[in-house]
């Protein structure tokens, strides 16, 4: 019987498809595998094991959620170790892999947004939320997730700048918050100028004014525009003017307290 020769480019095509099944079984089992240590609270071990599963076969990129949930839950914010830098950076690096694959989870956004903040990484996440607004102007979580790093990080001015250009219309509730922390700058921080704290009293007060003409029945913002009223009385200069800033104040007050009996009427008749 005559042998049929096989050429050897061949034999080595066929040895490259069974090896690359091979891979891909063996990846698939160490996914299990980092499945079940996952399950088990055992983070370090879940993440080799799904790294290990993702270095047998880069195209499962599912799996790089697992990588950056792993590593987030295993990174400890304030920890200012090397260890822990990596776990950072891993699972913003693994987070961006697998929102490049699949953009519309929105709870790995909302993770990957979260590790950049236990991180205080805040000019790198809003880089990635002014990339998302770029992609979807419409998208009104992200922008007021820009709001509240902004905020946070004491750029007020920026935050109001912020709503007006990008969610003027989405809901009072930005505008409320821009009033606090103007109160707050206003009211505890003694490192400022008069004409500084004056600047961020008018800065809340426009704010707590244009809530309260999107929701007209905001409890908190009339308390908040009280508040501001009663530092606005305080920079005056003669007696006059202050007591026309604190009679706004209390004119808002008396608002405010007539509103939550009003509120606290209408819960007592629901429940009868």
């Amino acid at each position: 019987m005559r042998k049929v020769a096989v050429p050897p480019i061949l034999l080595i095509l066929v040895a490259g498809v069974l090896l690359s099944g091979c891979d891909k079984l063996q990846a698939r089992m160490e996914l299990n595998k980092g499945n079940s240590y996952y399950k088990n609270e055992k983070y370090q071990d879940a993440l080799i094991q799904f790294q290990k599963g993702l270095a047998l076969d880069p195209s499962l990129k599912f799996a790089w959620r697992s990588v950056a949930l792993s590593a987030m839950t295993l990174y400890r914010p304030g920890v200012d170790t090397p260890e822990n830098n990596r776990y950072y950076s891993t699972a913003i690096d693994a987070f961006k892999k697998y929102l490049a694959a699949f953009p519309q989870d929105s709870k790995a956004q909302d993770f990957m947004v979260s590790t950049y903040m236990n991180a205080s990484k805040f000019d790198d996440v809003l880089g990635y939320l002014k990339d998302a607004v770029k992609k979807n102007p419409g998208d009104v979580k992200s922008n007021k997730l820009i709001v509240t790093i902004y905020l946070r990080t004491q750029r007020i001015k920026e935050a109001y700048d912020w709503i007006v250009s990008h969610i003027p219309k989405a809901d009072a509730e930005p505008y409320y918050l821009v009033s606090v922390y103007c109160w707050d700058k206003a009211y505890r921080d003694p490192s400022i100028t008069p004409q500084q704290r004056g600047d961020f009293i008018d800065l809340g007060l426009t704010a707590a004014d244009k809530a309260l003409q999107m929701q007209p029945e905001y409890f908190d913002a009339m308390i908040y525009t009280n508040l501001l009223y009663r530092e606005k009385a305080k920079l005056q200069t003669t007696e006059a003017a202050k007591q026309q800033y604190f009679d706004k104040a209390e004119e808002w007050r008396t608002k405010a307290l007539a509103l939550r009996e009003k509120l606290k009427k209408q819960t007592s008749l629901a429940k009868s």
